[in-house]
């Protein structure tokens, strides 16, 4: 029996105040960035207030026509940049809006200092990985890879021209996991999801640096089309200058001056 069925009235007992929204079935596929797009676009545009009460995954999972599984994903990864706050037992609520961005860059760039040595070690595993996969995704050019690398570009051009931060982190997931799926190979999909998540707001902060948009999408740009040259030494070689780059940006912010509300100022000297 699920969670939902032994609590019908959970949202009663608490007090919380549910959002009512009107939600479309996605098409064509129910991927968890369409889920966490769908989501952040209320969020952004007032729909969803702070501190209101999502509904629950079952919810969700009926509205848009997908498991619960994908909900429960797309919710992680907006928890992960700090969109939303998971409490066990309770429910999953807004943090806040478009009002709360510069909270969530100081949040951004603080998680990026603390643990900037384990970003170092987990970028080091991104190099190994998605350069053998942009070599076999240039030989092999699976399709399904291919269409979400080009979806992934688009989005991250639109999101660039809207300075939208957290459509950049979305499109920039989404842009590597199609990498490896163009490679055809359903493990190294796996690693590259279970690296991304590691990494979001590592993203976010990354993202958030000065001229870091434009910058990152040449250099996506750069790597899908030597991908659909088939060309795998070039398209190795820019993963690489792409990573190297990252590593360059992320030396530089974790060197910079916190801010004086930065909870990484007084933290980042322990944390190395």
């Amino acid at each position: 029996m699920s969670r939902a069925a032994r609590h019908p009235t959970e949202a009663q007992a608490t007090g919380a105040d549910h959002a009512v929204v009107a939600l479309e079935p996605l098409q064509p596929l129910p991927l968890k960035e369409q889920v966490s797009k769908r989501l952040r676009r209320l969020i952004e545009d007032g729909s969803l207030q702070p501190g209101q009460q999502l509904p629950s995954e079952r919810e969700l999972g009926e509205q848009l026509q997908v498991s619960r599984g994908t909900v429960r994903e797309a919710i992680q990864f907006l928890h992960a940049l700090g969109l939303v706050d998971i409490r066990h037992g309770t429910g999953t609520f807004v943090t806040g809006g478009s009002d709360d961005r510069q909270h969530l860059r100081r949040e951004w760039r603080g998680w990026t200092r603390r643990h900037s040595s384990r970003v170092h070690e987990l970028l080091e595993v991104r190099r190994g990985l998605e350069a053998h996969a942009a070599e076999l995704a240039a030989s092999r050019r699976q399709r399904p890879g291919l269409d979400a690398m080009a979806e992934a570009l688009e989005q991250m051009r639109d999101a660039v021209r809207n300075s939208d931060l957290t459509g950049l982190v979305e499109s920039d997931v989404m842009f590597h996991r199609g990498l490896c799926e163009a490679a055809g190979n359903g493990a190294l999909v796996e690693l590259a999801e279970a690296l991304g998540t590691r990494l979001l707001k590592e993203r976010a902060a990354l993202w958030d640096i000065p001229g870091r948009a434009r910058r990152s999408l040449n250099e996506h740009s750069r790597i899908d089309a030597a991908v659909r040259a088939g060309d795998g030494r070039r398209a190795r070689g820019h993963v690489l200058a792409h990573l190297t780059s990252v590593e360059k940006d992320i030396d530089n912010l974790v060197a910079a001056p916190g801010q004086p509300d930065d909870p990484a100022t007084t933290t980042t000297r322990q944390a190395k």
